[in-house]
């Protein structure tokens, strides 16, 4: 994702359950075969991939621990590693739009921002024969006239996550304790958790990463399951007003 700005640390005290995300999810017409949950569901999400030196791993720990999530690719690199796009695909996991070069859509004209999502969208597509559903714009920078664009072409976002406590992300290389503390104070039911498999995340200590067992484990001992993120039909308070939920995979 890169560097979160400080504008996602806004406070807030929803509580999102399991059914009624399902239910949201269902209005818009959810990619995924969503069922009932029996306990409550955490997103894990992965942005700014897939990498080489990262993507592999997250995805042989996901597949050890029986855990599905959501990754929201970035275009150049979905072109440049098909195969890992298409064993995301094939094991189980959602694929979102994440713009083709992590660009601050702010910055851009209309007409970039638009080939930033197409663009990406061709290269997911081509790849996995379905185009992405969800967007999660770079920084969770969004602007009006992307926010219109992407919902004219049938798509959800921008996805956001929740930043309640604002601890260090994984992207500023926290350590495994860190990215663990972070993952475990931004929990509750309904929760969509950031993470990263490239771009800054790549630069931090070999050892971070493992983090990710742990974490999936810890989680489990509070009592929780793991679930992709669907599209929305209303704004999530919990997530930063994102227009996703959590669902059962």
């Amino acid at each position: 994702m890169g560097r979160e700005t400080s504008t996602m640390k806004s406070k807030f005290a929803a509580v999102v359950l399991a059914a009624a995300s399902l239910a949201a999810a269902l209005l818009m017409g959810s990619p995924m075969a969503a069922n009932a949950a029996d306990k409550p569901l955490i997103g894990l999400t992965f942005d700014d991939g897939p990498s080489v030196q990262r993507t592999a791993f997250v995805l042989d720990v996901l597949k050890q621990k029986g855990v599905k999530a959501t990754f929201f690719l970035q275009g150049n690199h979905a072109q440049q590693y098909p195969d890992l796009v298409r064993r995301i695909k094939a094991e189980g996991h959602v694929i979102g739009n994440h713009s083709w070069d992590h660009a601050n859509f702010p910055e851009l004209s209309q007409t970039r921002q638009r080939q930033e999502v197409d663009r990406t969208n061709a290269a997911i597509s081509a790849i996995t024969g379905a185009t992405p559903k969800l967007m999660r714009f770079p920084f969770g920078n969004s602007t009006s006239y992307s926010l219109n664009y992407i919902r004219s072409i049938g798509m959800s976002g921008g996805i956001q996550w929740r930043w309640h406590v604002g601890q260090p992300g994984d992207f500023e290389c926290p350590g495994a304790a860190g990215v663990q503390k972070y993952v475990l104070d931004e929990a509750a039911p309904g929760a969509i958790i950031l993470l990263h498999d490239g771009n800054d995340v790549l630069s931090c200590p070999a050892s971070q990463w493992s983090y990710l067992a742990r974490t999936i484990d810890a989680l489990r001992a509070r009592g929780y399951d793991f679930g992709v993120v669907a599209p929305s039909a209303t704004a999530n308070p919990l997530n930063e007003g994102s227009y996703g939920v959590v669902v059962a995979p």
